[in-house]
């Protein structure tokens, strides 16, 4: 406890010292950091060569009840996650489906160039983290779904999780 009382201790003065335009960067980021909910995720059923360590969505303050996060259809929600491949790849591809026991949908709408929101190229064995704004159109049904979430390279080795969400009308969370 001591330890991590003088860590934010320096950190603060070292904030203090910064300019005004680095001391809002650093506010941005770690009020984005702190804002988004860890949530519940399970792994698919397909081999993956990859260790998925954390899911974050914000909005979700469902998550600490360990409810499936309400998206609002109309409005955007960030899906970020922390993984480490066990291949490279010099391009990743990213992929959204909604999963159920026949088949897999693909995600309406969702760029699919994953060198846009991780750093490429990946390299094995090295932690990276991966963050997104999921349009949610107002055309998609009213429903809980299990979402399939795939990061993948040219060879088809991948990062995959399924995590819950439940799609509703601007109406409420409720």
């Amino acid at each position: 406890m001591r330890s991590s009382l003088q860590t934010g201790r320096r950190l603060l003065f070292w904030i203090v010292k910064m300019n005004h335009s680095w001391k809002a960067i650093i506010f941005c980021a770690l009020f984005v950091a702190v804002s988004a909910e860890i949530v519940k995720f399970s792994n698919c059923k397909e081999t993956t060569k990859c260790q998925v360590h954390q899911v974050r969505i914000d909005p979700c303050p469902e998550s600490a009840s360990n409810k499936p996060c309400t998206m609002l259809k109309g409005t955007n929600a960030t899906i970020a996650f922390d993984y480490t491949p066990e291949f490279d790849a010099q391009v990743a591809t990213a992929k959204a489906f909604w999963t159920q026991t026949a088949m897999d949908l693909p995600f309406a709408g969702m760029d699919s160039e994953g060198c846009k929101y991780t750093s490429c190229p990946l390299q094995s064995g090295t932690k990276q983290s991966y963050s997104y704004d999921l349009p949610i159109q107002k055309k998609y049904p009213t429903r809980v779904y299990d979402v399939k979430w795939i990061l993948e390279n040219e060879a088809e080795e991948m990062c995959c999780f399924i995590i819950q969400i439940s799609v509703k009308s601007k109406k409420g969370r409720s």
